[in-house]
């Protein structure tokens, strides 16, 4: 094997990276840390171009076991990353006495392997749904009198002047 002056190989190990330009869009941001620990794992799994994008299976149960949490919390991890736009479902998975196999994602990042289709990254059009509206009548900050917003400040200032 070929080695530089320094002794290095020259090959990069496998990893996972983020990208800023998907760190810096608001689902991400809105991600809870459990989400993003489900998305490293389903980034672990990735093998890279032309590799399983589309067939990277991860099923409920795994994501519980090492993350340490119960299946609820792992399925709602999931649905998280489903929602903002970091993983599609491409097969759902099953477990019964005949059938146990994971479920089989797709990182929206990158293309898919399995039929072709180019990434969508349908988290960096995500935004949060807000309910909440301000009326533009209301005052946000309440209006300060003369020696404050309290009215015992005014009665404090009275006594110590005496009046």
């Amino acid at each position: 094997m070929k080695r530089d002056q320094k002794g290095n190989s020259g090959k990069v190990g496998r990893h996972t990276r983020i990208f800023h330009y998907m760190a810096d869009t608001i689902a991400w941001k809105s991600l809870s840390a459990g989400a993003r620990a489900t998305y490293l794992m389903l980034g672990k799994r990735y093998a890279g171009p032309g590799s399983n994008n589309g067939a990277i299976p991860l099923s409920i149960r795994e994501v519980s076991d090492e993350l340490r949490v119960g299946k609820s919390t792992a399925a709602e991890y999931l649905r998280e990353l489903q929602e903002k736009g970091f993983a599609v479902v491409t097969v759902r998975g099953a477990f019964s006495h005949k059938n146990k196999r994971a479920t089989e994602w797709r990182l929206t990042e990158y293309p898919s392997d399995t039929d072709g289709e180019l990434p969508t990254k349908e988290f960096t059009k995500w935004r949060p749904e807000s309910n909440f509206t301000v009326r533009p009548e209301v005052p946000q900050v309440p209006v300060a009198g003369p020696y404050g917003t309290c009215g015992r400040t005014v009665i404090a200032q009275n006594a110590r002047n005496g009046t």
